[in-house]
């Protein structure tokens, strides 16, 4: 197998209950590295998170050996389990997304480098997890670090409400701050703003500046998405946030969501619009 691995298997001596009786980030455990990214192996030369499901789902769209291309590198982080085909045989990082601090008491094989966190207002996080983000996540990683695997926190705006408002009352509670102080990627779940170009921008430059400002080191992600909450944006429109928070971020997390328990108002995905904008990209980037 040539998945990109980072981690050790579970050790059972980290049960859940040791993440309870934790209150606060505390590890003595060295993270595992976040290994380098360029484009010397053809890639486009920034991180990315991707499901490995999804992108199963869109090769009608982004055939398999396009994907390879991309997204088969230590570039990305592919959110699947280690039997996925045909991701088992990339160089990519091997992730699993977890939505619950319980979930971490099932977690993870051999092979897994990275341990993904994403709070939201729903019903897979628990509601004391959904007010005391940060908490969890640093509980979480005392386990993940232990293990020499690397954490991802993704929190979503809705945790402070809804409403259009959500991303100024974000900022101003901090949780970027509070999270990323535990973590080594932080992911910036911006795709909800992103029909704005201006909002997304905002929201984006000032979630990077509040992660930064509390862990100096750690990689910042935005998220984006071929249709957020079921809504149609284009391929130029996605590009235009891209390019507009490249120099703050990293890379970004490519959503292609259809409807279902996770997002009941995404409708159908749109592989067609992430294809078109990796080719934009690739252009781009010659």
């Amino acid at each position: 197998m040539k998945l990109f691995t980072l981690g050790s298997p579970f050790a059972l001596v980290f049960a859940f209950s040791f993440l309870i009786a934790s209150d606060r980030c505390n590890s003595s455990h060295a993270a595992a590295q976040v290994p380098p990214c360029s484009q010397s192996d053809g890639s486009l030369g920034v991180r990315w998170i991707v499901n490995a499901g999804t992108l199963h789902r869109a090769a009608s769209a982004i055939p398999f050996d396009q994907q390879q291309q991309y997204f088969g590198t230590p570039c990305t982080f592919m959110v699947a389990k280690l039997k996925t085909q045909p991701y088992t045989e990339w160089n990519s990082i091997a992730t699993i997304s977890i939505r619950s601090a319980g979930e971490i008491d099932h977690c993870c094989e051999a092979g897994i480098g990275a341990v993904m966190y994403d709070p939201e207002k729903w019903q897979f996080t628990p509601e004391e997890e959904q007010r005391n983000p940060a908490e969890y996540a640093c509980k979480i990683a005392d386990i993940v670090h232990a293990q020499h695997r690397l954490l991802i926190v993704a929190p979503a705006a809705d945790l402070v409400g809804g409403g259009p408002d959500r991303f100024d009352r974000f900022i101003r509670a901090k949780i970027a701050a509070s999270m990323a102080k535990c973590a080594d990627v932080y992911e910036i779940q911006a795709q909800g703003a992103e029909l704005d170009t201006h909002d997304f921008v905002s929201y984006v430059r000032k979630a990077a500046e509040q992660a930064r400002g509390a862990s100096p080191s750690i990689i910042v992600l935005a998220g984006i998405s071929t249709n957020p909450t079921g809504r149609s944006v284009t391929a130029k429109e996605l590009l235009a946030c891209v390019k507009a928070v490249s120099d703050v971020v990293g890379g970004y997390w490519l959503n292609i969501p259809s409807g279902g328990a996770a997002c009941p108002t995404c409708g159908e995905p749109k592989p067609e619009v992430a294809a078109e904008l990796l080719q934009m990209m690739k252009a781009g980037m010659r």
